[in-house]
């Protein structure tokens, strides 16, 4: 198979993620914080590690403020939940449904009113689309770093700065950058991050994490046992334990760890690879008929098209079923920003590399592409 589905989750998984999977699974299968014995308290370090990895990978200034979570979308709402009051919230047309659907849920419920800011010509937030829908009680912005339907990036540190000076929390959903290009949180004025472990971090599915710094503490959205202050019969207050309640997801943790250590070790040349193998793919799907491109080079490696009207899930399922190709077709997940794109009805073809794709698979792709163009 050849696999151009990178955007959902990395296919290719480093040595050094697997073997801390198997630690974890042989050497370390324990609960951090609910056990004194030895293996457990080696444990409950490299959790600590792992958090401290995360707080230098992004800049932040505390390694307690790193709260693990079951992935990025638990992590957005955590921060969109645990920060929530009444007052009005600004998103982007950009953004995933992880963002979407808990701000729309708090509007459903009468809490805050939401604004959708839009891009400029060149498909960028400026901070003078965020001026003209801000309102006194605003209180979150919220911005999705890089497209996951066509890789668009942000330049976070004009929106953070204006968050900033109008006292305003400003929510990043890393989603499609960590692993792919670095996030500053103190430079860009980000006072909460949202990262997955299985993408650009080659980590495997099951863990996240929400980073915020010491300008907001969110609320706990989940209650239960923390390993800690069991005496109490409400929540602890004590970050990042209270953000934690229940068995954490150890070995995807574990990965997330050397994913990190894996990204820093080989970011040049993953990044080359992934700027090298996206080119050929743009290039050549910009030389065959009626093909449309929505994606222009970015660094998540991601390139959108459509073929003429055809469906775009369609077109996905052909490249699988007769050519043995994994892109994603559809919304994915994003219907705000294919209403954007005037293709809410048809959707579009994702293909994603990453720092393994080869160019005989982009060739063989941009092949599969042709044929199924010329049998339309």
């Amino acid at each position: 198979m050849i696999y151009l589905d990178n955007a959902a989750t990395t296919n290719y998984k480093p040595k050094a993620v697997i073997d801390a999977v198997m630690e974890s699974m042989t050497k370390y299968p324990y609960n951090p914080n609910r056990s004194g014995s030895k293996p457990a308290l080696e444990l409950q370090q490299k959790i600590y590690e792992t958090r401290r990895k995360l707080s230098l990978l992004t800049n932040n200034d505390s390694d307690l403020r790193v709260a693990f979570t079951s992935g990025c979308t638990q992590a957005l709402n955590l921060a969109i939940l645990g920060t929530a009051r009444k007052g009005h919230i600004i998103i982007s047309s950009y953004e995933h449904n992880s963002v979407l659907r808990p701000v729309m849920q708090l509007k459903k419920k009468g809490y805050v009113e939401v604004s959708v800011a839009k891009p400029d010509e060149n498909g960028d937030i400026t901070a003078n689309e965020i001026e003209r829908l801000r309102r006194r009680d605003t209180y979150l912005i919220c911005i999705s770093h890089a497209s996951n339907v066509n890789g668009k990036s942000q330049r976070l540190e004009e929106i953070g700065a204006y968050a900033r000076q109008n006292d305003i929390l400003f929510l990043v959903d890393c989603a499609q950058s960590a692993g792919y290009f670095p996030i500053d949180m103190k430079k860009c004025f980000v006072d909460m991050a949202a990262i997955a472990g299985h993408k650009g971090l080659h980590g495997i599915q099951g863990a996240g994490a929400l980073i915020f710094n010491k300008t907001v503490t969110p609320r706990p959205i989940t209650f239960g046992g923390t390993g800690s202050e069991s005496h109490l019969y409400y929540q602890p207050t004590t970050i990042p334990d209270s953000l934690e309640s229940g068995t954490m997801p150890c070995p995807a943790i574990l990965a997330m760890s050397a994913g990190v250590d894996f990204w820093l070790a080989n970011w040049e040349q993953n990044r080359d690879n992934i700027a090298e193998t996206q080119k050929i793919i743009l290039d050549g799907l910009d030389t065959i008929k009626d093909v449309k491109l929505y994606s222009k080079p970015n660094r998540s490696g991601i390139v959108a098209f459509n073929i003429a009207k055809t469906d775009s899930a369609l077109v996905s399922d052909e490249l699988s079923n007769s050519f043995g190709i994994a892109t994603r077709g559809g919304l994915q997940c994003a219907p705000l920003m294919h209403k954007q794109l005037g293709t809410f009805e048809q959707g579009v073809v994702r293909a994603s590399v990453s720092c393994v794709t080869t160019k005989q698979e982009c060739y063989e792709f941009l092949n599969a592409v042709e044929t199924i163009s010329k049998k339309l």
